[in-house]
């Protein structure tokens, strides 16, 4: 017999098992064994809207995963594989701290992921009220993103948060991306109203974060719109292979067409317009050696995208059916 399926949206991500939540109720779930055969990728995801079948005691059973609008990937820590992080985003918030998180160089690789997901990027500087003036901090990431909204907070204090408010919508779904420390947490406390998220204090050693959020977890706003809070990342592996031509290496792209020689190597070739830019001071060292590193990790890819992709994917496979056994016996009863 045809068996009508509910819908709902995944709001939390544990492994192999998901909260997903409709308008009547929430219901731990697992997914049906057709949607392994898609490959780990494909899997449900924060975010998502899926179609479920009830178990009963609230546990419940994702048959099918409805089209996504967005997507943002990176690379798996471990393997050549992409990783799909949220979905059915629409702003991304690329939290940077003002004390030891404070990193140029990751930010480029935030706004690079932002571009290639299609999905907006706002910055935001928290911790105005640790340093004695932010607006050096803030010169320098608008002279690599001139065309990205900068916001310079303070979610502890609440300085300048109200602004953050505006990007919201009714249907808006937002994730909060940074690094362990950023001040996420915090954030997503004053966005809430009350405490939901537990905050820790950076270590005094290094200035870097202790891990407070675990795992993905979507929340509706009291003032409307979604809001996704997501793990620290220390790193980010940009899962692409094509050419970093965000905004943010704009400069680089156009000066790359005025080199002299169309196979100029931009390091000691003659009329080499990197070399000129960098020697006159209109080009920062740093930001051509990024730039320089994300080509090489993407050429690097293309070479090693898939591999021993099939074994990892069995693997898991292999897991999830083990752990989604007592769920599908009770479902078949």
């Amino acid at each position: 017999m045809e068996r009508s399926f509910k819908t709902a949206r995944v709001v939390e991500e544990h492994k192999t098992q998901y909260v997903i939540r409709n308008a009547d109720n929430d219901y731990t779930a697992v997914i049906r064994g057709k949607i392994l055969l898609n490959g780990k990728k494909d899997f449900p995801k924060v975010g998502d809207y899926v179609e479920f079948a009830e178990l009963g005691n609230g546990q419940a059973v994702i048959e099918n995963i409805l089209p996504r609008t967005t997507q943002i990937i990176r690379k798996a820590a471990i393997g050549n594989t992409p990783q799909v992080i949220v979905v059915n985003v629409d702003i991304m918030f690329i939290v940077m701290g003002l004390d030891g998180d404070y990193n140029i160089r990751r930010l480029e690789r935030y706004l690079l992921l932002a571009e290639q997901c299609e999905v907006k990027p706002i910055i935001v500087l928290n911790k105005i009220d640790v340093v004695s003036d932010a607006q050096p901090f803030i010169d320098e990431v608008a002279a690599i993103a001139p065309n990205v909204p900068l916001h310079a907070v303070s979610a502890t204090t609440k300085q300048n948060m109200d602004i953050l408010k505006t990007y919201f919508g009714p249907q808006t779904t937002a994730v909060m991306l940074g690094s362990s420390g950023a001040g996420k947490s915090t954030m997503m406390n004053y966005f809430l109203g009350y405490q939901k998220q537990f905050t820790q204090e950076v270590r005094e050693d290094d200035g870097k974060g202790r891990h407070t959020t675990t795992y993905r977890e979507l929340f509706e706003l009291p003032e409307g719109g979604y809001l996704i809070d997501t793990p620290g990342m220390r790193t980010l592996a940009i899962f692409t292979t094509g050419d970093p031509t965000a905004d943010v290496f704009g400069d680089i792209e156009a000066l790359l067409k005025e080199c002299k020689y169309a196979d100029c190597d931009h390091i000691k070739s003659r009329g080499c317009a990197i070399q000129n830019a960098i020697y006159d001071g209109k080009l920062e060292p740093k930001h051509w050696a990024s730039y320089c590193k994300l080509k090489g990790e993407q050429e690097y890819l293309k070479t090693k995208i898939g591999v021993n992709s099939n074994a990892e994917q069995k693997a898991f496979v292999k897991k999830v059916r083990k752990q989604n056994k007592k769920f599908l016996d009770k479902d078949d009863e």
